[in-house]
């Protein structure tokens, strides 16, 4: 039996109201298309970036325009939820190495692939979101094979051309975005969990080595066009309320 999916919904953004506070449910996802991002912007995102991270974006031959964006993103939405200054915002990292804000309540994930910069904000601690272009020179079925589980490399095997381009990149994407709510990266193993995604549900079997309930893990996905997958991974025991906003159409930020 060939699976069947439905096809992913594209986000509907939101016009920020004045506030930033965020409930117990809800998760705000900001999205940067990198393309829109101006010179004025890049100036902006000089003035507000720490010195140790204007050191490091001169150091990339390649990607250095995506990484000032998502710094730019960073801080000037953390910004909003710490009133801070952004370049007062600071960033610790836990023995994983996961970055979070010292003396705070607000956890983040931020990702970035292709033109596109997400960033995910929420009260719950365990929260991460990826988004992946589609590479068309990747040997899918062999990254499949050596990293998937042997359940979800078996259901890509039996799908043709698109369908299974399309599954590979929904794998994936939960994946990361697990991990990376997880603070491990994908390093801790990615077939350690494994996800169903028939019947338009995501349901995820975490091996039990994590020590994680698969029933308290809410898991969403999106996709920005035909190239591009967008998931996001949360702990949570409340039903989650995810609002998308266009940071370049946000007000003025500080």
């Amino acid at each position: 039996m060939i699976l069947s999916l439905t096809p992913l919904p594209a986000p509907a953004f939101s016009q920020p109201e004045q506030g930033y506070g965020l409930g117990a449910q809800d998760i705000h996802i900001y999205c940067l298309d990198i393309r829109r991002f101006t010179a004025d912007h890049y100036t902006d995102a000089e003035r507000v970036m720490s010195s140790a991270e204007r050191e490091r974006a001169q150091k990339f031959v390649r990607g250095k325009e995506s990484y000032i964006a998502s710094r730019w993103l960073l801080r000037k939405v953390l910004a909003r939820y710490s009133n801070l200054p952004p370049k007062m915002v600071e960033f610790l990292r836990t023995d994983k190495g996961k970055p979070y804000l010292p003396r705070s309540n607000i956890h983040f994930s931020l990702s970035h692939s292709g033109h596109w910069a997400m960033l995910a904000v929420a009260n719950a601690e365990l929260i991460g979101i990826d988004i992946e272009a589609v590479g068309t020179t990747r040997d899918l079925i062999g990254i499949a094979e050596n990293y998937y589980h042997p359940h979800e490399f078996a259901r890509l095997q039996t799908l043709p051309g698109v369908a299974q381009s399309d599954y590979f990149y929904r794998l994936w994407t939960l994946k990361e975005a697990f991990f990376k709510a997880m603070g491990t990266g994908i390093s801790a193993g990615l077939e350690k969990i494994s996800f169903d995604l028939a019947d338009d549900n995501i349901n995820a079997q975490i091996a039990a080595v994590l020590n994680e309930d698969g029933d308290e893990w809410q898991f969403h996905q999106w996709t920005l066009g035909s190239q591009n997958y967008c998931a996001l991974a949360c702990k949570s025991r409340y039903p989650l309320q995810v609002t998308w906003f266009d940071a370049l159409c946000a007000p003025a930020f500080p």
